[in-house]
């Protein structure tokens, strides 16, 4: 028995020995493209900025950037591939970024084009650069060897914190390819050596038909998606809390707050405008207040609910205004109409302009719990 299970581990060491030789081997050989930019080229020219990395035979890797300008996106890999010494391939990609210019004349075939591919993971994140993608890519950053890797680390962290809209291929297919939803994509750009995300993309089928800024996503996040966890910032009225001030209260009153738990309802009480009710409750934990505010007197938080209440009713009800005036649902308000009216047999146009001049009445209900740390009784 014992000769047999010596056996078994030397064939298992043995496999795994190999295993390792073979998938080093096989690395050589290839040169791995893990983000691709692209720009609207000349006509109907696309251009394609690759990062590329390949392994050299003590595994250790190079990174390097390739341009190349072609009429389709499979055009520019076989004129990147002519630039180097081995196989490219796009099994592990994890960025594709879209120039502002392409992204406004429409990027249907880019999409098309990615979910086609099955060398391509549906996780990979996509986002819009603002400029050109091809002078971002190539940019020497003092800080950053590797901007793919720093760019996926950056969308994957700011997502998880809730900072960022989610934007992968999945997500993107889905709503891409959805009748009554638009997709949306995080914006970002450089700032001297710094890459940072700027702000939130709007779409209207395959074209960019609007943005709004980073302090916007919050927003637009608790419309789309809800917002579980992580910080926020709000500014409010100063003049409103003189009352309860024990100095002199700031024009401007910011507060940081920590988001608890959230809760979205929608309910659709007129289907021939329509007409929207759409509710939040919001617990909070107050992290950050001026000085002067003292937050352990109950009329001061009440105070503090009812501001916070009327500021986010106003902001969501600003977000959603805008996607009207750029005709981008990416709310799915339409969807949510055809769920509950399932005889409407209305047309994509229709919906659209439903959406158009459809109301939402906007009710916030916030609570700030009782347990931070500015001495709240």
């Amino acid at each position: 028995m014992m000769k047999k299970y010596k056996l078994i581990f030397i064939v298992f060491v043995f496999m795994t020995v190999l295993g390792g030789c073979a998938e080093q081997k096989i690395l050589e050989r290839l040169s791995l493209a893990t983000l691709i930019g692209y720009d609207g080229g000349e006509g109907e020219n696309i251009t394609a900025t690759a990062i590329i990395r390949q392994v050299n035979p003590e595994f250790e890797s190079n990174v390097e950037t390739l341009s190349a300008t072609a009429r389709t996106s499979k055009g520019t890999r076989e004129q990147v591939s002519a630039q180097v010494s081995k196989k490219v391939t796009v099994g592990q990609l994890r960025v594709v970024l879209f120039g502002e210019e392409l992204a406004t004349a429409g990027i249907r075939q880019s999409i098309y084009t990615l979910l086609m591919n099955p060398e391509i993971s549906n996780g990979i994140y996509l986002g819009v650069v603002e400029g050109e993608a091809k002078p971002f890519l190539e940019y020497q950053y003092e800080n950053i060897t590797d901007i793919s890797q720093h760019i996926f680390n950056l969308l994957e962290h700011n997502i998880e914190r809730e900072n960022s809209i989610s934007s992968t291929l999945h997500e993107i297919g889905r709503d891409y390819y959805s009748p009554t939803r638009q997709i949306v994509m995080p914006i970002i750009k450089r700032k001297e050596n710094v890459i940072e995300i700027t702000g939130v993309a709007f779409f209207r089928s395959e074209y960019m038909v609007g943005r709004l800024p980073a302090k916007d996503i919050f927003y637009v996040k608790m419309i789309r998606d809800g917002f579980e966890k992580g910080t926020f910032e709000l500014v409010l009225d100063g003049e409103n809390f003189e009352s309860v001030s024990t100095g002199e209260t700031p024009e401007e009153l910011a507060i940081a707050l920590d988001a608890i738990k959230t809760k979205k309802t929608i309910k659709l009480i007129d289907q021939n405008t329509p007409e929207y009710d759409l509710n939040f409750k919001i617990s909070v934990r107050l992290t950050e207040i001026d000085a002067s505010i003292h937050t352990g007197d109950k009329k001061t938080l009440e105070m503090l609910e009812k501001e916070i209440n009327k500021k986010m009713e106003s902001e969501l009800s600003r977000i959603i205004q805008f996607t009207q005036e750029i005709d981008s649902d990416v709310f799915g308000f339409g969807e949510h109409y055809e769920s509950r009216v399932s005889d409407s047999n209305l047309t994509h146009e229709e919906l659209a302009e439903m959406y158009s001049n459809m109301k939402v009445n906007v009710q916030v209900k916030s609570e700030i719990i009782r347990d931070g740390v500015f001495g709240m009784e």
